[in-house]
C-alpha cells in the first residue's frame, strides 16, 4: 500500500521457471488476469485506492478492464467499473463480478482477426 499505477504489475513466474519476470504494469489494484482469444492477455484493475482505512477496497467506479501490450504497457477496454474483484473470458466477452456481487458484461474485447467468431463457414464441393 498505497495501491499506486506503478505497483500494479502483471507477472510471469513457474515451477520450473521461479524468476518473476515484469510483463506490464501501470494500473492500480490488480486483481485478476486472464487470457482471451489470441492468448491476449487481460488484467482487471480494482481502481484507485482511497488508503482510508489502509487495506480498504479501492473507491467506486474507479476500476478498470485493461489489456497488456506487447511493450509492457496497458490499454484501457473498459472504464468505471464499480469495485471489481474478478473475471472470465468466454469467447469475445468478459464477465466481471462486483464487491457487490453483480455480474457486469464487457462485449468484443479483441479486435480481428481474433475478436470475430467466424460461424457458417461456406463449404466449396467439387466434383470431378
Amino acid at each position: 500500500m498505497p495501491h499506486l499505477p506503478e505497483n500494479g504489475k502483471v507477472v510471469s513466474f513457474g515451477p520450473n521457471s521461479p524468476t518473476v519476470t515484469n510483463i506490464a504494469s501501470g494500473a492500480p489494484l490488480l486483481v485478476d488476469v486472464e487470457f482471451g482469444r489470441g492468448q491476449m492477455l487481460f488484467a482487471l484493475s480494482q481502481g484507485n485506492f482511497s488508503d482510508d482505512p489502509a487495506g480498504s477496497p479501492a473507491l467506486p467506479n474507479t476500476g478498470s478492464l485493461v489489456r497488456v501490450n506487447g511493450d509492457g504497457s496497458l490499454s484501457i477496454i473498459a472504464d468505471k467499473l464499480n469495485i471489481p474483484t474478478s473475471f472470465e473470458i468466454i469467447g469475445n466477452t468478459a464477465y466481471i463480478v462486483t464487491l457487490g456481487g453483480e455480474v457486469w458484461t464487457v462485449d468484443d474485447i479483441v479486435s480481428a482477426p481474433y475478436g470475430q467468431l467466424i460461424r457458417n463457414i461456406p463449404y466449396i464441393v467439387t466434383a470431378d
